[in-house]
């Protein structure tokens, strides 16, 4: 599988590069001025595309680094979700572009949920199988990172869903919205390489980068709930102190009566 894991790669950064090579070919260039907004609007979807796709590249090249080969189930997650990346540029024209918006909507959307879960499966099933050659299977770091990946893929998922309702339920400014998310998730995966890297740099390797930011969410989980259980006993302490005081009023009256 190791082979076919280096020929796959050096496969999809071919495709990567023949999509991208296509949506610049698909800018028309304008006979007149009046035809310059056009090519704004044709340069804007361009942008659009190239970062979806960026993503999906980078995302892909981070769980790939994780491990020498790949498993044939992996294997076929990505030819699907290369499959599945081409079209985003008919997806993302047809969102400013096809007059039924809700059917433009769900058709983006549904290419945007198939490729974000099929990237995040990826990640999921090299990063456990990278795991586990390393320690035990039983180790309670294993439980950790499996639960932290099927976390992430259940937050991402999820966003996913809301952007997508978010954008049916607002057609005319959901739409943008729509559209500017991959440049949030285009930020928001520079941060986290920025991090990736410095930890790869000082010499840490990808069972101590992913077994740190598993450890760091599940401190914070537990943090999160000591909070909330300490607020529901100060809600329970102020209950009974409430309900202790009316009782005293009432002895009080009683007596006086």
């Amino acid at each position: 599988m190791k082979q076919l894991k280096e020929r796959f790669d050096a496969l999809s950064d071919a495709i990567v590069a023949i999509v991208m090579t296509i949506l610049v070919l698909e800018i028309a260039v304008p006979a007149t001025t009046k035809e310059l907004p056009y090519l704004l609007e044709e340069i804007a979807l361009f942008l659009v595309s190239f970062v979806i796709i960026i993503n999906f590249w980078y995302r892909r090249f981070q769980a790939m680094r994780a491990t020498e080969t790949t498993t044939f189930r992996t294997f076929v997650m990505d030819v699907i979700a290369h499959a599945i990346l081409s079209l985003y540029p008919l997806a993302t024209k047809m969102l400013v572009e096809f007059n039924i918006k809700w059917i433009a909507i769900i058709f983006f959307g549904g290419i945007n949920l198939a490729t974000a879960f099929l990237i995040n499966r990826m990640t999921y099933e090299l990063a456990t199988q990278t795991i586990k050659n390393l320690v035990d299977k039983d180790d309670e770091r294993t439980h950790m990172l499996n639960d932290w990946l099927k976390r992430r893929t259940l937050v991402s998922l999820i966003s996913d869903i809301v952007m997508m309702l978010i954008a049916l339920c607002f057609n005319t400014v959901g739409v943008y919205i729509y559209i500017l998310t991959p440049f949030l998730e285009f930020i928001g995966n520079f941060k986290r390489g920025r991090v990736m890297e410095a930890a790869f740099h000082e010499g840490q390797t990808f069972k101590e980068i992913v077994e740190h930011r598993a450890a760091v969410e599940n401190l914070q989980e537990r943090h999160e709930n000591i909070k909330q259980r300490q607020q529901i006993h100060r809600q329970e302490v102020a209950e009974r102190h409430a309900e202790h005081q009316k009782r005293h009023s009432k002895n009080h009256k009683s007596k006086k009566h």
